[in-house]
């Protein structure tokens, strides 16, 4: 064989390698995809939204009046019961007098006992012309019964001892007073700090037989008049407070049923919607979204064993249902896409994709009710993408 007819040869054999290598480059590829059926089954929708427990009734003690506090001994998670005494009030402690408020006492204790000296002087003054003018009154009334003295000198001279002992009887009283204003002015002086813990104490109990959330001040001290001291409620007594969204409210009302989950256990717990507020409030969501949210409030209904290690506060996830259907054909969401304005699947015919347009009902996160277009059991492409159009030859991926 000459040389001419083997680079003939070559030359050939390399333009059919590369003719074969573009043909087999443009032959449809066959594309490994997930592929789900079509089946039948219970469906619900339901509105997720975080929720919180918090207590019905919330009982906050506060100081009666103003006083020095005990020590409070109930701590937080104990147990009362009704009309147990869980705090003591005692009178305030007097304050500590700075020198110009100790001096100015002090003075006021000397003018008060000079005051005192002046008015019993006075005292004995007129306790001396009392008794003067009762003894002569004696001795004119013998002389006045004898006729030796006229009747008008015997009235002035009476009249004139009523007038002495009035007079004894008013400083009398002053003295009274100027010893009341001596004790006063002492009692300036005096420190109470120290006063008796059983007199004049006054007991606050508690309003019902509960656990104790919260204790605002554990240390003695002072307290001011309606200052909240500690909480108290029942713990069987919980409701659920949900924000949900406005648009979403609207599906919900009073008797609704509600799955609480992730709420520390497996099993969910059941509840029903008591209340829908009937007014909404503005809340910026964690991106920065204004968000219209109104509040409802749910209790539960699962038996309080279930859940009795609830407390005030404690977070769940609150799944509302708004519709449920037992059998229910169905397909998972992530198998939907839009054909304009219409609903479409892939379905796997003879290992090929082909759309479908489908009606859908009713959907939640995770699947769709399928009205029209799809039958029982049927192949379809659970996450079809921008490389499966019609007529794509597709495998189901190992």
């Amino acid at each position: 064989m000459t040389g001419i007819l083997r680079r003939k040869i070559l030359i050939i054999s390399v333009m059919l390698i590369v003719v074969f290598l573009m043909i087999y480059g443009f032959l449809p590829r066959t594309l490994a995809v997930d592929i789900a059926s079509v089946t039948r089954g219970p469906l619900q929708v339901t509105i997720e939204e975080e929720g919180r427990t918090r207590l019905k009734e919330r009982f906050t003690l506060s100081a009666p009046t103003a006083g020095y506090m005990r020590r409070v001994h109930v701590k937080v998670g104990d147990s009362v019961t009704k009309e147990q005494v869980v705090a003591v009030l005692e009178p305030l402690r007097s304050q500590a007098l700075d020198p110009r408020s100790r001096a100015t006492a002090q003075t006021a204790v000397a003018s008060a006992e000079a005051a005192l000296k002046a008015a019993s002087e006075r005292e004995k003054v007129a306790r001396a012309d009392a008794v003067y003018l009762e003894q002569r009154l004696e001795r004119l009334k013998a002389l006045y019964e004898k006729g030796s003295i006229a009747r008008d000198q015997f009235d002035q001279i009476s009249a004139e001892a009523q007038k002495a002992r009035a007079v004894q009887l008013s400083v009398k009283a002053e003295v009274s007073v100027a010893g009341s204003e001596l004790e006063r002015a002492k009692l300036t002086l005096q420190n109470f700090s120290a006063v008796s813990r059983d007199v004049n104490t006054m007991a606050v109990a508690s309003p019902l037989s509960g656990t104790v959330f919260r204790v605002y001040r554990e240390s003695e001290g002072a307290v001011n008049i309606g200052e909240p001291l500690m909480d108290i409620g029942n713990l069987r007594d919980l409701e659920v407070r949900v924000e949900v969204l406005s648009s979403d409210a609207v599906k919900i009302k009073p008797g609704t049923d509600i799955l609480f989950k992730r709420w520390g256990r497996d099993e969910p717990l059941q509840g029903k919607v008591r209340l829908v507020e009937p007014a909404g409030f503005t809340k910026i969501s964690s991106l920065g979204v204004e968000e219209q949210r109104v509040l409802v409030i749910a209790d539960i209904t699962s038996p309080p064993e279930q859940w009795s290690v609830l407390g005030d506060g404690f977070r769940m996830e609150a799944h509302f249902i708004v519709w449920e259907g037992n059998n229910v054909l169905q397909i998972p969401v992530s198998a939907l896409f839009r054909s304009d304005r219409d609903w479409a699947v892939f379905v796997e015919e003879r290992g090929k994709a082909r759309k479908r347009i489908v009606e859908i009902g009713q959907r939640n996160g995770m699947a769709a009710e399928i009205m029209s277009g799809l039958k029982e059991n049927e192949k379809i492409l659970a996450y079809p993408d921008d490389s499966i159009s019609e007529g794509t030859k597709i495998r189901q991926t190992k």
